[in-house]
């Protein structure tokens, strides 16, 4: 393995307004090793331990939120997001939402982001070299008129459900089961409608996945709730 972590940094537009405040999104892919879709072992093998991701933002870039992972704000324009350990093969990922103040047409600077991470049964920590990433500012209607890009799109939505998910189980919790049942069911029809748009069938399960839910929490906390009424 060439570096210990393989990485894929995609914005979800490729063009912003330059004279406009602009929101765009940043999706962080990694994995160690080579990654394969489908996999024989069943236990992943640990290539590295405690992996952070360390960004750096220019003057006119403020943090919005970040999807899939609990931020630690540094002093000044940092940021350290702590990831967890790194498998062989098995592919994460995260999302950065960031607003952008205006600027002039042309490429500029927006962040720098440097991985850093402990090998396996080693105490020393191995830093990669920064990355500096752009975006292109432009007036023209033409290309800021083009799609969202589909991919960045499909994982936030994936990473969405996952808040949403510990959401409906705190109502369920609750007692407030028709809150739950709503939400759960209402962002598997959103996943839906975005699944037959696109024809994915990654997004397809998701929503198949929050359905089977649904029904099982309202399923559960119900016959829990007849239990407490019996039990007084």
């Amino acid at each position: 393995m060439q570096s210990g972590i393989q990485e894929n940094f995609t914005w979800n537009r490729s063009h912003i307004f330059a004279s406009g405040s602009n929101k765009v999104i940043l999706l962080v892919e990694w994995y160690g090793g080579s990654f394969r879709p489908s996999r024989k072992r069943s236990t992943p093998k640990l290539i590295a331990q405690d992996v952070q991701l360390h960004l750096w933002f220019e003057p006119q870039v403020s943090l919005v939120h970040v999807h899939g992972a609990k931020a630690m704000k540094n002093l000044g324009q940092s940021l350290m997001i702590p990831l967890g350990h790194l498998y062989d093969g098995v592919k994460q990922f995260i999302a950065i939402e960031l607003a952008l103040e205006p600027q002039n047409a042309g490429m500029h600077g927006v962040l720098s982001a440097q991985w850093k991470f402990k090998e396996k049964n080693k105490e020393r920590i191995k830093e990669l070299p920064v990355k500096e990433l752009y975006m292109n500012y432009t007036y023209h209607t033409g290309l800021l008129q083009q799609p969202e890009n589909f991919h960045v799109r499909k994982h936030v939505k994936l990473l969405e459900t996952q808040s949403v998910l510990k959401e409906a189980i705190h109502l369920f919790e609750y007692g407030e089961i028709d809150r739950g049942e709503w939400l759960l069911r209402r962002k598997g029809d959103e996943l839906l409608i975005e699944a037959a748009r696109f024809t994915d069938g990654r997004l397809l399960e998701e929503a198949d996945m929050l359905y089977q839910l649904s029904e099982h929490y309202v399923s559960t906390y119900q016959n829990r709730k007849v239990l407490k009424i019996k039990n007084g």
